[in-house]
């Protein structure tokens, strides 16, 4: 897979369960619309393949770009694989420790690292733009840079 995700289980056989019915009512249909074609013209002194030339070319035509499609998705995932295998995105720039990004953001040290540990955090901005406070899965707090005990160093970058 290009792109991996964490699913509960219960995520996953909900996604199982909509991908089979969507696959059960594509075929459905699909069927039932060839069976419709064939039992319209069948008998009717036309030869079998008159009528589903149109359709077929249509279907060809979508069988074509679909595999384009998926030719150019793989491709791609394999060029950003190949050429990008250094860049790591999630990695910090050198000079940047986490005692200079928490000062950044006027967070300590231990709420960085909560922040890094917890699955969600929903971050709340005053007017001014800076952090007001923080809801995490672990913890609700201020930033130590609201405190009036913070005395915050320069701003970085």
């Amino acid at each position: 897979m290009i792109i991996t995700t964490q699913r509960s289980h219960t995520a996953w056989t909900i996604d199982t369960i909509l991908t089979a019915l969507g696959w059960t009512g594509f075929f459905f249909l699909f069927t039932r619309g060839v069976v419709s074609i064939l039992d319209s013209h069948f008998g009717a002194g036309m030869p079998v393949t008159d009528p589903l030339l149109p359709t077929l070319e249509t279907l060809l035509i979508y069988a074509i770009v679909a595999c384009a499609n998926a030719v150019l998705v793989v491709l791609w995932g394999k060029y950003r694989k190949h050429f990008f295998t250094t860049l790591r995105r999630n990695r910090l720039p050198n000079g940047i420790d986490d005692a200079v990004l928490a000062s950044h953001f006027h967070l300590s040290c231990h709420q960085l690292h909560e922040i890094q540990g917890s699955r969600v955090t929903i971050i709340y901005h005053s007017s001014d733009g800076d952090i007001d406070h923080l809801d995490t899965d672990q913890l609700r707090v201020r930033p130590a840079g609201n405190n009036e005990v913070y005395e915050a160093p320069a701003r970085v970058a």
